[in-house]
């Protein structure tokens, strides 16, 4: 079994390196560019914001909630371990695609459209590329360890279109949760993990059923 590795992500207000830049690109032969500046916030520290990403473009990939008690699945078959194997752009398209392949076989691949800035952070954090400062995802995960939440695993749930949807597998001193969330922002965290943290895609997602489907 194969388990996404740790990392740290790209500053907001640094360029984005040759190396990573041209990954995203490499197998369409064009030259590396940088990433996009994100917004300056009022008190002149470089701001979150960057461009909606296709997963809020087509529609949010996760309900929005405070999380809800987990119960043991009984369609624990339905899920299947997987992995992070690039970052790419598929030209003319203008988002980057989150690769992700079944760890034992039949090996199937997911690849999940995500805006550029997340595509950058996922990128850095796989290829396992240092930076000066941490970014949103790091910091989430500094947060979670101070209060004493583990992230069990991460899930793909389901897609509907260009939508995904994901969730995550947490346990700390409320018992164990599971959170929505999008699927970019789950990748990043699982990537940013102290010790490997599986990373699980539905079996109708990967056999390409949208949700309803059956």
């Amino acid at each position: 079994m194969t388990f996404a590795g740790t990392s740290g992500s790209p500053t907001n207000d640094e360029p984005l390196p040759q190396e990573v830049s041209e990954h995203l690109v490499e197998e369409h032969g064009q030259p590396g560019e940088e990433a996009p500046r994100d917004a300056e916030e009022e008190d002149g520290q470089p701001g979150e914001e960057a461009p909606r990403d296709p997963e809020e473009e087509h529609g949010q990939s996760g309900e929005e909630g405070a999380g809800h008690p987990v119960e043991e699945p009984s369609d624990s078959g339905r899920w299947r371990l997987s992995a992070v194997t690039g970052v790419a752009m598929e030209l003319p398209g203008v988002h980057p695609q989150i690769v992700l392949q079944e760890s034992e076989a039949p090996n199937r691949v997911v690849r999940i459209p995500v805006g550029f800035a997340e595509g950058t952070a996922i990128a850095y954090a796989w290829r396992r590329i240092a930076t000066a400062r941490p970014l949103t995802h790091e910091l989430m995960t500094e947060i979670l360890s101070a209060h004493q939440v583990r992230l069990e695993g991460v899930r793909i749930t389901g897609r509907r279109g260009q939508s995904f949807y994901a969730e995550l597998d947490t346990t700390g001193p409320k018992g164990r949760l599971v959170i929505p969330c999008r699927p970019s922002d789950a990748i990043a965290l699982v990537l940013r993990q102290p010790t490997p943290t599986p990373l699980l895609i539905a079996d109708e997602v990967l056999e390409g059923r949208e949700l309803g489907e059956t």
